[in-house]
């Protein structure tokens, strides 16, 4: 039997945190929330997938990404923000990330984007 994934989420505003908190726990996943990219670095635990905000007090999307790159650790990465723009998107996809969404999130279609990002991160992990 296969383990469920933690879904780390990483947003410095409680109210969304929270509600991804509990639709994901709803959709049977494992969650782990962080109020901050820097609190999110120094996690250890596993991650089967990260969905962070862009703008994030302290470092911001972009600088986690670069951080989490620069360390090694190569969990897909999906980034929401409210103020999409293409230029915002194509960086972002540039970095890394698997997948890119606007505020408000839509909930299926970001559990499609998960099953997505968990899939590809299986296939990467495969012998």
């Amino acid at each position: 039997m296969q383990s469920v994934p933690t879904i780390c989420v990483v947003d410095d505003d409680e109210g969304v945190r929270e509600s991804l908190d509990t639709f994901l726990r709803s959709a049977g996943m494992r969650v782990r929330s962080f109020s901050s990219a820097e609190e999110f670095i120094v996690y250890e635990g596993e991650v089967g997938c990260l969905i962070t905000d862009l703008n994030l007090e302290g470092m911001d999307g972009f600088s986690l990404q670069m951080v989490l790159l620069q360390l090694g650790r190569r969990h897909p990465v999906i980034v929401m923000t409210a103020f999409a723009t293409p230029a915002v998107r194509n960086r972002s996809l540039a970095q890394g990330a698997v997948a890119f969404v606007a505020k408000p999130l839509d909930p299926e279609h970001l559990l499609l984007l998960i099953d997505d990002a968990l899939r590809k991160n299986q296939g990467n992990r495969a012998p």
